[in-house]
Order: structure tokens, then sequence, then C-alpha cells
């Protein structure tokens, strides 16, 4: 688990980040505990993964009934943030940067937070009628630079690698969010 303190130091180097800050990774912890309490995000972002799913169920237009559908939908969820970082841990070693992955993926993930609750609280709230679909239509293209952006800072800094490669890294993350997507939406 994550202490407060941890918490704190990890939410203030998310601000150093978006400042383009490299002092940010003095505030996160680069060790294999702190990949693993960095996750506690995935569990702060799932409520509202989680009402956008309940809500976008739709009985007449899916495969599945309720149960398999969440089922489904919590997999693609794990999937979403571990297939990635599973992904890296072959990649930092053919770019011969194994021993800067938890400098590189601890910030990355933590990176996500802002992003994932400006956008899940856009989609639920899309969902339920209070803002209009155009917001969702807007703000999914700007988290979407938003993303590639800093995931490039993150990347190049953490990594200490070319700016080209980093931004080939988010890319390449951002692809396999897209090959999860279209399989589950093939279940």
């Amino acid at each position: 688990m994550i202490s407060a303190r941890q918490l704190a130091g990890a939410l203030y180097g998310v601000g150093l980040l978006y400042r383009f800050d490299d002092r940010a990774w003095e505030f996160f912890e680069k060790s294999p505990k702190g990949f693993w309490s960095a996750y506690i995000l995935a569990l702060l972002l799932a409520p509202l993964q989680v009402g956008h799913t309940l809500l976008q169920y739709d009985a007449t237009k899916q495969n599945l009934t309720f149960i398999p559908y969440v089922i489904v939908q919590t997999l693609s969820y794990i999937m979403t943030w571990t297939l990635f970082p599973f992904a890296m841990t072959y990649i930092a070693h053919l770019l011969n940067r194994t021993p800067r992955y938890l400098s590189y993926m601890v910030p990355y993930l933590w990176m996500q937070l802002p992003m994932g609750l400006v956008l899940y609280s856009i989609q639920v709230l899309t969902d339920v009628h209070v803002l209009p679909l155009i917001v969702l239509e807007v703000a999914s293209p700007a988290v979407l630079i938003a993303f590639t952006v800093y995931g490039t800072f993150v990347a190049g800094l953490g990594l200490q690698i070319a700016t080209g490669t980093a931004f080939g890294l988010v890319v390449l993350d951002y692809v396999l969010g897209l090959i999860v997507d279209n399989l589950i939406t093939r279940i």
C-alpha cells in the first residue's frame, strides 16, 4: 500500500511533470514497491470506469448478458493498465535501458492520473446527459494529445532516450490499447 507521504510526493511530482520539470523524478519512488504502489491509480480511477461501463450497457445491443459483460469490461480495464508495463519490460531490455525501467514506468503511471480523471469524469457526465456529447468529442482528442506530449517527455527523461524513440513508445502504448479495445469489442 502507499503511504500518505508517498501519495503527496507523487502528486507533487505529477504537478512538476505537467510543467516539464525534470525535478519531478525526485518525488516518485522508483523501486518495485513504488511501481506496485502506483497501481493505486487504477483503483482510484476504477469507480469512474465502472460507472461508465455500467451506464454503457444496453441489453439490446450487447452480445453478452450483464454479468459476462461486466467481467469482460473488468478484464479489459486490467489489461489496459498492465499490458504496456509488461511489454516495456522486454522493450527496455531491447533498448538496453533495463536499469531505467522503474525511472520511466513509475512516473508514466502517475502521469495518467489527471488525464484519467478528466476523461473518465467527462465520459460519465456525458453518459448521464449532464454534459453534451460534443464535450467528450472535444476532450478525447485533447487528452490524447496531452498523453502523447507528456508521455513522450516522461519516456525521454525516464529512459534517457531520444525524443523520437520516446514518441514511439507512446504510440506503442496507444496501439496496444486499441488492440485491447478491438479484442474486447469482438467479445
